[in-house]
């Protein structure tokens, strides 16, 4: 499957109208559709995992998702089974609207030992914003490590359920841009830090 939308500094992302399964959900059908991005990434993994966990820097680098409350506020990582809320903004400016507002359940975080000694691992992000039976929405991060030392950064968001079909049509299109946005951002914010 071949993604779109590629910039040169090595990110892409597209629409998927086949939609990829996810952990808790599976395989969708109807009206589902996935959002995916993809970026290389000249950091460790670890790193990579870091910069996506610590959720008091992102604004320091997200313009997509500014802003995250964690359940318990004292909290500044995200961790399994953890609550949590996205003060999304769609124009990807970095200032939150206060209208986007989207409740999210991190499931997983799963590290594993690759054949070339580095670790690879997934978080999984469940949608809690809508009922199940109106939206289901699942979040996948995978980041890996290639034999030559690159990180890649796969993030996809499938969307199923009645609505599922309007959140296409409206901002199916600016989820993509925002995907790959995101992943840009994570990217530069990941090698400046590790580079410094």
């Amino acid at each position: 499957m071949a993604l779109h939308n590629r910039t040169a500094k090595g990110a892409e992302a597209d629409l998927l109208r086949s939609p990829l399964p996810t952990p808790h959900w599976g395989s969708q059908g109807g009206s589902a559709f996935t959002v995916r991005a993809v970026a290389t990434i000249n950091a460790p993994p670890n790193a990579v995992l870091d910069s996506l966990l610590d959720t008091s820097n992102y604004s320091a680098w997200n313009n997509f998702v500014p802003k995250v409350d964690l359940t318990n506020p004292s909290d500044k990582r995200f961790g399994a089974d953890v609550l949590f809320t996205e003060h999304v903004d769609m124009f990807g400016q970095g200032k939150p609207s206060g209208l986007v507002k989207m409740k999210l359940l991190m499931t997983t975080l799963k590290e594993k030992d690759e054949h070339n000694g580095s670790k690879s691992y997934e978080i999984v992000w469940l949608g809690k914003a809508y009922p199940d039976w109106a939206l289901r929405s699942e979040r996948v991060h995978a980041i890996s490590c290639d034999k030559e030392g690159v990180t890649t950064y796969d993030v996809w968001e499938t969307f199923s359920g009645p609505l599922a079909l309007f959140v296409r049509l409206f901002v199916g299109n600016t989820l993509v841009k925002r995907f790959k946005q995101w992943n840009e951002e994570l990217r530069d914010y990941t090698e400046a830090r590790t580079h410094a």
